[in-house]
């Protein structure tokens, strides 16, 4: 008995080892290949940190959404602690996520060898892993979801204590990108049917009645936020890829005030048939990520790395739902809500809304080598 504990202590710590070394190779890989990258997308949240340094306020409301990278940018300016403390911050972050990750893993594919194989994916999930070195909001947001959806998804008991701290940390994740706001959706229905079972149907009526209003009232409150965020835009130039204009402006019919959650049900229903198209063409650009901007070698490695999880997602799905495991609800909903967003607005230039989601699928892919024979997570 003794020896055989021995074996799975030596076991785990090769295998921190081994997801250890990984990491540090891949992060140290492209840090020597990229550098800190402070151009591109990066030059907004600079500016802005120094505009908020130089007024006290944001130059636009939209910013607020982005507010967390901004506010990490405006401390280093200030103090003048220089752009590498962020990017120790946001490498510490990711190694952080990737150990919650791993935890998350154990505890959802519940065999270790598995989990470890699942976290080396994620780790060398290069595309996702890239941010790490460049100011822009990808790399904490990322960090942060992964987080945050581990520490959810391995809670037994929801109290007082832990919704408060859920809800903090929802706020967080809708300042650091916009489609934070996702979360809250995705968290609650998650809730509703994992732990609200012994509830009254009334009581699980309000309770959803008050999260959609809020829900609704946070997406509308986004769409109206101002700024670059024109919600319209992408159907008015038919975007596939945001800011990569089609034509230069479609004939359609939308309401005057169109960045409200009444313009684009507006839109839909009287524009179908653009609409229809264009969430065609999403739907492909979104889960096929492949760009015609891209060389060869690159779309050939995410038709290779990425297409096989869509088919063992599938065969994961139905045997976490024969466990009648419902962390698949968490995993799915906020996969669809991305896909959502994308068709509602475009797809990002490098994968960006997909990529936020791929450990979800990484999750549900590797389940399809998990076993059927007990129930897990009530």
């Amino acid at each position: 008995m003794n020896f055989f504990n021995t074996s799975k202590i030596v076991s785990a710590k090769n295998q921190f080892i081994f997801l250890l070394v990984s990491w540090i190779l891949v992060q140290g890989l492209l840090l020597w290949q990229n550098g800190i990258v402070t151009g591109l997308e990066a030059l907004k949240y600079i500016a802005e940190a120094n505009h908020f340094l130089q007024f006290g306020k944001f130059s636009s409301n939209n910013y607020f959404l982005y507010s967390t990278q901004i506010f990490l940018i405006a401390a280093v300016i200030k103090f003048r602690l220089g752009y590498t403390v962020i990017v120790i911050i946001q490498l510490l972050l990711n190694l952080f996520s990737t150990i919650m990750f791993y935890k998350l893993a154990i505890c959802f594919l519940k065999k270790p060898f598995i989990a470890v194989i699942a976290t080396f994916f994620f780790i060398i999930n290069i595309p996702y892993q890239v941010y790490n070195s460049f100011l822009f909001t990808e790399s904490v947001f990322y960090s942060l979801v992964v987080i945050y959806s581990s520490y959810l998804l391995r809670l037994n008991k929801l109290t007082f204590k832990k919704m408060l701290f859920i809800f903090l940390f929802l706020l967080l994740l809708s300042i650091t990108r916009p489609t934070g706001v996702l979360f809250f959706a995705a968290t609650a229905i998650y809730i509703f049917f994992r732990f609200l079972n012994h509830l009254s149907m009334l009581y699980k009526t309000l309770i959803i009645s008050f999260t959609v209003i809020i829900f609704l009232i946070a997406i509308n409150s986004m769409l109206d936020a101002g700024g670059s965020l024109d919600f319209m835009l992408p159907f008015k130039k038919e975007n596939i890829i945001c800011g990569v204009n089609t034509i230069n402006n479609a004939e359609i019919k939308t309401l005057e005030k169109g960045n409200s959650l009444q313009g684009i049900v507006y839109y839909i229903f009287n524009n179908e048939q653009q609409f229809f198209m264009l969430a065609q063409l999403k739907t492909i650009s979104f889960f096929g990520m492949i760009r015609n901007y891209f060389s060869s070698f690159h779309n050939a490695f995410l038709i290779l790395f990425f297409y096989p999880f869509y088919i063992l997602t599938i065969v994961g799905i139905r045997k976490k739902i024969k466990q009648k495991d419902k962390r698949i609800i968490y995993m799915i909903t906020i996969i669809m809500l991305y896909w959502i967003t994308t068709l509602l607005t475009c797809d990002d230039w490098h994968n960006r809304f997909i990529l936020t989601v791929s450990p979800f699928l990484f999750l549900l892919g590797f389940a399809a080598f998990s076993s059927v024979l007990k129930k897990e997570n009530g």
